[in-house]
């Protein structure tokens, strides 16, 4: 085989062409944050579908319902911003956006759509947060996955509960001149292909700067989900104890596998036990309250040596309690999820604040409703 003549790479340039400073114009990101809803949604059923609906039940059918996105009905607003008090980021606003998306609800009969019964209908998710927002910068928003289940054993008359959990990006953004050395240059002579073939080299890309940029991904990711009557132990001070009432409590803990996709939010309505004519020391104690996490450490993850599956979730944090009648304070939290098929699944928080203490442990046996999902992130099999 006859050799050939190979030279190297080399660009063709403008001549002269020294380096020297150049001019570019970019879009430079101030700050970039990601969002996630989960809301549950009473939308009204359309009169037609509601009466076949009444009918097919009457009849003694099934009855099922999907919903699903309607394709490009994804849209977001920027309502407005007000300044921020935090004296290290002179740029910062609470920003409010408006997220929407069309959401297509069917119900079907023993398999079959039922007719009438295929409707769209708006859902809607207002969103305040804290952005570096200076001047001259713009809001970029998007929403870059939604999903939808239908609670069919929440159906109230003519009403049915979506649940929706909807992500959204959000970046502030400006276009800015830079300017770079740099010079002109281009398009290389192509290199002739050997008779035997070429193959492509490796790409290398450049080092990443892992001690803070991207952020570290979770292990493993959780959720909890309760609504109903629970006993629960709330302490202020000296006073309280066991308690009685109604429970919601939603926990997400590194959603879509980032710390920043977690979330914990607890509202706790005591009911206060009747007496006819209660003495002093009778007298009940609201313990209500509501807690909101604001900040969450890598979660602890436990696998199953039997099934190799992950099977525990312990997540600790900060946030915010405020008890019935007094002022919101500072707490500190830890919640153990465990996912154990079947009637095995628990989800114990504890909340210390600095006057008020709560301690709550659910089962799926105890506490009917409970729903805790517990998995891993190895979303990357070898």
């Amino acid at each position: 085989m006859k050799k050939r003549n190979v030279k190297s790479i080399q660009g063709r340039q403008v001549v002269p062409n020294p380096i020297g400073p150049e001019c570019i114009r970019v879009t430079k990101v101030y700050d970039w944050v990601v969002l996630t809803n989960r809301d549950r949604n009473k939308v009204q059923i359309p009169e037609e579908c509601f009466a076949a609906i009444e009918d097919a039940r009457h009849d003694g059918n099934t009855i099922t319902a999907t919903c699903s996105e309607v394709v490009g009905t994804r849209s977001c607003d920027f309502i407005g911003a007000i300044p921020a008090n935090i004296p290290s980021v002179p740029g910062a606003q609470i920003v409010s956006l408006a997220f929407h998306v069309h959401i297509r609800v069917q119900f079907f009969c023993n398999g079959e759509p039922l007719p009438g019964c295929n409707f769209v209908v708006p859902v809607s998710f207002m969103d305040e947060v804290i952005l570096c927002f200076p001047e001259g910068t713009e809001i970029n928003c998007n929403i870059f996955d939604v999903q939808c289940t239908v609670v069919l054993n929440q159906m109230l008359g003519d009403m049915v509960v979506l649940d929706v959990t909807m992500c959204k990006d959000v970046q502030v953004e400006a276009e800015v001149k830079l300017e770079v050395e740099a010079k002109f240059c281009g398009p290389r002579p192509v290199i002739p292909i050997e008779e035997d073939g070429f193959v492509c080299p490796t790409p290398r890309f450049p080092q990443q700067c892992p001690t803070f940029f991207p952020t570290l991904n979770c292990d493993c990711q959780g959720s909890a989900d309760f609504t109903g009557n629970a006993t629960i132990t709330v302490l202020e001070g000296a006073a309280g104890g066991p308690t009685t009432g109604n429970l919601d409590l939603t926990a997400l803990v590194c959603d879509q596998c980032t710390l920043a996709g977690s979330r914990i939010q607890v509202t706790y309505i005591d009911t206060l036990g009747p007496t006819p004519t209660p003495t002093p020391s009778e007298v009940d104690i609201d313990q209500s309250f509501t807690f909101t996490a604001n900040d969450f450490n890598q979660p602890e993850c436990t696998t199953d040596p039997v099934t190799g599956l992950v099977t525990r979730l312990t997540a600790t944090g900060t946030g915010i309690i405020t008890p019935a009648g007094g002022v919101p304070e500072n707490a500190s939290f830890s919640l153990t999820l465990v996912d154990i098929d079947p009637l095995g699944d628990t989800a114990q928080l504890t909340i210390q604040g600095s006057t008020t203490t709560v301690s709550i442990f659910l089962t799926e046996g105890a506490n009917p409703g409970l729903e805790v999902e517990v998995g891993d992130c190895d979303r990357f099999p070898v």
